[in-house]
C-alpha cells in the first residue's frame, strides 16, 4: 500500500471542502432565466454612426458611394486604390481621394469616385485598363458630432466594363484546420456561386448565396496547401489569387501560435479607433505574428467595444475586426474568444435601480450574432437554463499538434444584475458550462496523444491590473466589497476549474485578456495548496485598448514574475516537452522571454 502523506490529505480535505462550498453558496437569480424589470423605460445605447452598410453604383467609369448616418454630418472624404498583386498580406493600397459636394450637414450622403483614375499608367498596378476592371477597396471618412470624432469604415466593390460586379467583400478566411481538412469562409457584396480550388479539387457551395463555409478535405498532414476561391454570377467569374495555409502535423511535436486580446477602441483618434476596434494595433500584431511563424493565432477577447443596443452597429464593430483579421486570415487561422465587450444588449432604466441590462435574446443575443460572425469549432455544452444563449462557436476544444486547447466563455448571457433578475454575472462560469470543462479536461488527461493542455478566455482568473473588482475575484467575493452580495461562489466556481485544470498533469498555460497589460503569474501550491499542482497564467490583453497599470492588493500578487503596460503580442512555441513563451511590444521590444514547461 503506498503511504500517503499528511500534506496530501490537507489538500484532499481542502478540495473537498471547497466543492461542498461551490454547491452550497448563496447566487440569487445568476444562472436563472432572466426576469425582465416591469414599467421599465428602454434606454437607446448605441455608437451607430453609419446606420446601415453603404450602397455602391457604377456607371462606366464613375461609381457613387451612397450612406446615411445616424446624425447630421459634413461633407464626407472617400479614400480608394486597390490591393497590390505581389503583397502577401492583403493591406489596402489607397491611391485616389474624392470629396463629397456638400456646403451644410446632413445624413443622406453621396462621394462620386472617378475609376478612370485607377487606369492611369503611373498607378495602375492590377492592370485594370487592359482587364476593364479591377477590385476596389475604399475608405469612408466622415465626422461624427456625437463622439466629436473622425471615424472610418472600409469597405470593397469590384467593376467589369462600366458595370457593378461581385466580388469578395470580407476574406477568405481559413478555420479549422486540422491533419487532413480544413474550412474556407467568405462574404460576397451580391449573391454569387462559389467554390474552393485546392488539392488539384473542387469543392463548391450548393445554389448562390453571399456566405459561404466551405469543408475542403483529403489534404497532406503538415504540409503548405495553396487554394484559390472562386466566385461566379451569370456571365462573370472572378478568381483570387493563390493563398496558401498548413494543415497540422501531430506527429511532430512541435508548434508555434500567437495570441493577444482586448483590441477595441484606444485612445487617439484615427486608426486606434476604427469602428470599435484597435486597427492600428491590430493590423500590426497579426501581420507580425504571422510574419514570426505563427500557425495560428489566438484572440482572447475584448474584439470590440461592444455594449450597444443596436445589432446592426455590433455586426458592423465585428465586421471592422474581421477587415484586421482578414489581412492574414487567408493563411493563418484565427480562433476568437468572447469578451465582456463582445455584448449586445437591451437596457432599461429602472426606479431606484439604474440602468440595467441584459445579453438580448434568441437568434438577436450576443452569442448568436458572435457565431455567424466567425468560423470556430461546433463541439461545446448545450445550455441547459431555460431562455439561455447557445455555447455554439464560443465555448469549444481543438487539438493542434500534441496540444488540447479548452476555449471557455466567462462573460456567457451577461447580466448587468444578475444576482436580482437572473441571466449571468460576468466572470461566472455555469454549471452546465463548467462540466463540459472537467469533461475535455479528463479527455485529455487519458489522451496519449495530448501532451499539453492550454486553457484561455477572456476574464482574467487571478487578475492584477485593472479588474480585481470583477473578473473571475471580486475581492475573493467578499460582500463587504461587492455592495453586500456575496460572489464567494465565483471564486469558488474559478478554484474547481484551475484544479480540473492543473489535475491534467498537462496543464502548460492559462491564457487570458480584460487586463491591459502583459503579467506573467505562477498559479499553485504556494498559493493554495488545494490544487495539485500549478500553472503559468499569461495575461496579454494589450492588443490596443487603453491601458491598466498594476495593483497588488491581492493574495498572488508575490507570484507576478513580468508586469509591463506596453500593448503586446505573446508567441508560444512548443518544442516536444517544452513550452516557451515570447512577449513583444507594439515597437518590437522584448517584453518577456520564459520557459513554461520543460
Amino acid at each position: 500500500m503506498s503511504r500517503i502523506t499528511r500534506p496530501l490529505v490537507i489538500a484532499l480535505l481542502l478540495a473537498a471542502a471547497s466543492f461542498a462550498v461551490a454547491d452550497q453558496l448563496p447566487r440569487g437569480r445568476t444562472g436563472q432565466g432572466v426576469i425582465r424589470p416591469e414599467n421599465a423605460k428602454p434606454v437607446d445605447e448605441t455608437q451607430l454612426v453609419l446606420v446601415a452598410e453603404p450602397e455602391v453604383e457604377v456607371d462606366g467609369l464613375k461609381a457613387n458611394i451612397r450612406f446615411r448616418t445616424a446624425a447630421p454630418a459634413p461633407a464626407a472624404t472617400v479614400y480608394f486604390g486597390t490591393f497590390e498583386p505581389d503583397q502577401q498580406w492583403t493591406i489596402p493600397r489607397y491611391r485616389r481621394a474624392a470629396k463629397e459636394i456638400r456646403a451644410d450637414m446632413g445624413t443622406e450622403h453621396v462621394v462620386e469616385l472617378k475609376l478612370g483614375s485607377l487606369m492611369a499608367p503611373e498607378v495602375d498596378l492590377v492592370g485594370a485598363a487592359k482587364a476593364g476592371g479591377a477590385v476596389v477597396p475604399y475608405r469612408i471618412e466622415v465626422y461624427d458630432a456625437k463622439s466629436a470624432r473622425t471615424v472610418f469604415f472600409d469597405r470593397v466593390f469590384a467593376f467589369q466594363d462600366g458595370k457593378r460586379a461581385p466580388t469578395i467583400a470580407e476574406g477568405p478566411f481559413v478555420d479549422l484546420v486540422d491533419a487532413s481538412s480544413a474550412v474556407i469562409s467568405w462574404e460576397t457584396d451580391l449573391p454569387t456561386r462559389g467554390e474552393v480550388i485546392a488539392a488539384g479539387k473542387r469543392f463548391s457551395a450548393p445554389g448562390t448565396s453571399t456566405h459561404f463555409e466551405i469543408p475542403i478535405t483529403g489534404l497532406k498532414s503538415g504540409a503548405q496547401t495553396p487554394y484559390r476561391v472562386r466566385i461566379e454570377s451569370g456571365d462573370f467569374a472572378f478568381e483570387s489569387r493563390e493563398f496558401a495555409f498548413k494543415t497540422d502535423d501531430p506527429s511532430s511535436g512541435e508548434l508555434v501560435f500567437a495570441s493577444f486580446g482586448d483590441s477595441r477602441e484606444g485612445v487617439g483618434g484615427g486608426e486606434s479607433q476604427f469602428g470599435g476596434t484597435n486597427y492600428r494595433t491590430l493590423a500590426r500584431f497579426f501581420t507580425a505574428a504571422a510574419e514570426s511563424g505563427a500557425e495560428f493565432i489566438i484572440h482572447s477577447g475584448d474584439l470590440v467595444n461592444g455594449y450597444t443596443t443596436s445589432s446592426t452597429d455590433f455586426a458592423m464593430q465585428l465586421a471592422a475586426f474581421k477587415r484586421a483579421s482578414g489581412i492574414v486570415g487567408h493563411s493563418v487561422p484565427v480562433y476568437e474568444a468572447m469578451g465582456n465587450h463582445e455584448i449586445v444588449m437591451d437596457s432599461f432604466d429602472v426606479d431606484g435601480v439604474g440602468v440595467v441590462s441584459f445579453d438580448k435574446t434568441g437568434e438577436d443575443s450576443s452569442e448568436a450574432a458572435f457565431a455567424r460572425a466567425f468560423v470556430n469549432p461546433r463541439n461545446g455544452p448545450k445550455a441547459d437554463a431555460p431562455g439561455a444563449p447557445t455555447y455554439d462557436e464560443n465555448v469549444y476544444t481543438f487539438d493542434r499538434g500534441r496540444c488540447r486547447f479548452v476555449v471557455f466563455n466567462n462573460n456567457y448571457w451577461w447580466s448587468s444584475h444578475a444576482e436580482t433578475y437572473g441571466g449571468n454575472l460576468e466572470g461566472y462560469v455555469m454549471d452546465d458550462q463548467f462540466a463540459w470543462m472537467v469533461r475535455v479536461f479528463n479527455e485529455a488527461k487519458n489522451d496519449s496523444r495530448i501532451d499539453h493542455v492550454f486553457l484561455v478566455a477572456q476574464e482574467a482568473m487571478y487578475p492584477n491590473g485593472g479588474h480585481v473588482a470583477d473578473a473571475m475575484w471580486y475581492h475573493g467575493g467578499d460582500p463587504a466589497k461587492n455592495d453586500g452580495v456575496d460572489r464567494r461562489y465565483v471564486v469558488a466556481r474559478r478554484d474547481e476549474i484551475w484544479r480540473a485544470f492543473v489535475g491534467t498533469g498537462k496543464a502548460a498555460a492559462a491564457i487570458f485578456g480584460d487586463e491591459h497589460n502583459y503579467n506573467r503569474t505562477w498559479i499553485g501550491d504556494e498559493l493554495d495548496p488545494s490544487y495539485g499542482g500549478g500553472a503559468w497564467q499569461i495575461i496579454s490583453g494589450g492588443a490596443g485598448a487603453p491601458y491598466y497599470a498594476r495593483e497588488t492588493n491581492v493574495p498572488w500578487a508575490k507570484f507576478v514574475k513580468t508586469f509591463s503596460a506596453r500593448e503586446n503580442w505573446a508567441l508560444f512555441r512548443v518544442k516536444g516537452s517544452r513550452v516557451e513563451i515570447e512577449v513583444r511590444s507594439f515597437a518590437g521590444e522584448l517584453i518577456d522571454r520564459a520557459v513554461l514547461k520543460d
